[in-house]
């Protein structure tokens, strides 16, 4: 189904609160459920069709983005598309937050599905992860799903 950039956030809010409905999953799984689900049935209007302009992204680690705050760990899980006729790419994300104590010293790291076979390998290699494994299984602090121009 086509629909507009603008309502990308909130059609990807309403399928991650259609799964998690049934919570018989951690919220890791929900957020990779409802990614994976928003991309293969949700086509932006006006996105390039040129390689690389519709591409899935996920990563993670420990940050501090206000230092008047505690760090937190973050997963985030990111649709990157770029439209017709525009430089600059715009990035749908959904974001988990954490308390990072239970990540010690799990390092930063990136994956892009363009560097796999397909989706599910790229889930695959993720998913052997310490930052995944821990994710799943610790208490989720908050979820944010955004959009922002790069």
């Amino acid at each position: 189904m086509k629909i507009k950039l603008e309502k990308s956030t909130e059609i990807l809010s309403e399928i991650l609160e259609k799964n998690i409905i049934p919570k018989s999953k951690s919220w890791i799984e929900y957020a990779f459920d409802s990614m994976l689900e928003f991309k293969s049935n949700y086509e932006i209007e006006n996105c390039s069709k040129d390689e690389e302009t519709d591409e899935l992204l996920a990563e993670y680690g420990t940050y501090n983005w206000n230092p008047e705050e505690k760090p937190e760990f973050e997963f985030t899980l990111t649709r990157q598309i770029q439209l017709n006729g525009e430089e600059e790419y715009y990035q749908i994300k959904l974001k988990l937050t954490f308390n990072p104590k239970n990540f010690g010293e799990i390092e930063d790291m990136n994956f892009w599905a363009m560097d796999f076979d397909n989706v599910e390998e790229w889930k695959a290699e993720i998913e052997k992860k310490d930052g995944y494994i821990k994710a799943k299984e610790t208490e989720l602090l908050n979820h944010e799903i955004s959009l922002d121009a790069t």
